[in-house]
């Protein structure tokens, strides 16, 4: 298949709890041998761990403007992948620098965490970008859900190319709404869900110890986000409606009011998805109790209609062979 198998890893955060996790992961996942056709796309058990032991420096190229280092998930499932699993057989970090050739005449070489730098302040922390995002709709906000998703992604698969004051500026931008862009209106109106994801991330992500987030900051998110599942209901997917540790933690930063209000929606929400389970799986069945008794059926009209036609033509034969003999004689 397409990918390495480690973006449900990283994201399903409260399955994990050290990245050797992930880097075995990895390592199974790209293991493989294409050196021969007899062993063709087998798995060679400490191959690429051999392969990776002298690995000081990785280069991702990148050819044009359609994507960066935090608005696309396979930069960090890729190049993030194999940082990740260097760090864990060399017990170091490598460099990590993308081959910059959109301009063809001025090709160069960026430092990645330079590259993050400069996408994160002329995009998601930019307030003109910010803007023009807000004039779009739902899809819209879910870019900057998915550029935080991302931003975590990286924190896990090397983490010394997010600062901790990204984590601050997003909180600024998007909590605490520091242009007076109007930000939380624009994704209760447009998509309460992506709002709902960025605050969950921002929380796992001081969960598991990546953000120095100060209780203040961990406050505030946590009743914007506990607010947003009072009002909307919990999207019971991702980061905020699948992560049972981190439900937990926020519940703990928020009052016992407020808290005792999310984790009845949390309830409801568990609730109706497992009666729709109940109910697909009962459908499933009766289904499959129809399809079971079809053929039964079929195959008993069709041997009726055999004896029949076959009834029928023992008669006919006797009847011609009567006249035949009455004939003859």
């Amino acid at each position: 298949m397409y990918g390495k198998g480690i973006q449900g890893t990283i994201t399903a955060s409260d399955k994990w709890e050290t990245e050797q996790e992930i880097a075995d992961t990895y390592i199974h996942n790209m293991g493989a041998d294409y050196g021969s056709d007899k062993h063709w796309g087998e798995f060679q058990q400490g191959l690429l761990r051999t392969v990776l032991s002298n690995t000081d420096v990785i280069v991702q190229p990148r050819q044009n403007n359609t994507w960066g280092a935090l608005s696309l998930d396979h930069v960090y499932e890729f190049m993030g992948g194999m940082n990740l699993a260097i760090r864990n057989v060399t017990g170091k970090d490598p460099d990590a620098y993308f081959a910059d050739y959109r301009n063809r005449t001025k090709a160069k070489i960026q430092d990645l965490k330079e590259a993050i730098g400069v996408e994160s302040r002329s995009t998601v922390l930019n307030p003109a970008y910010v803007k023009e995002v807000m004039k779009g709709g739902a899809g819209s906000a879910a870019q900057i859900t998915e550029v935080v998703t991302n931003t975590f992604g990286w924190n896990v698969a090397k983490p010394d190319v997010i600062d901790n004051e990204i984590w601050d500026e997003l909180y600024e931008v998007y909590v605490k709404d520091k242009f007076n862009l109007g930000t939380e209106n624009f994704f209760r109106n447009t998509n309460p869900a992506a709002l709902q994801e960025v605050t969950a991330v921002m929380m796992e992500s001081a969960r598991k110890g990546m953000w120095k987030a100060t209780e203040e900051q961990l406050s505030t998110i946590a009743k914007v986000h506990t607010g947003l599942v009072k009002d909307f209901g919990s999207t019971g997917s991702g980061f905020a409606g699948s992560n049972a540790k981190l439900q937990d933690f926020i519940s703990k930063k928020v009052s016992a009011d407020d808290a005792k209000a999310y984790n009845s929606q949390l309830q409801s929400m568990k609730h109706a998805n497992t009666q729709d389970a109940s109910q697909q799986k009962g459908m499933v069945l009766k289904k499959e109790q129809m399809s079971s008794q079809q053929p039964s059926e079929k195959a008993s009209l069709n041997g009726l209609m055999i004896t029949g036609v076959i009834f029928v033509a023992f008669i006919a034969l006797l009847i011609i062979m009567r006249r035949k003999r009455k004939n003859n004689n």
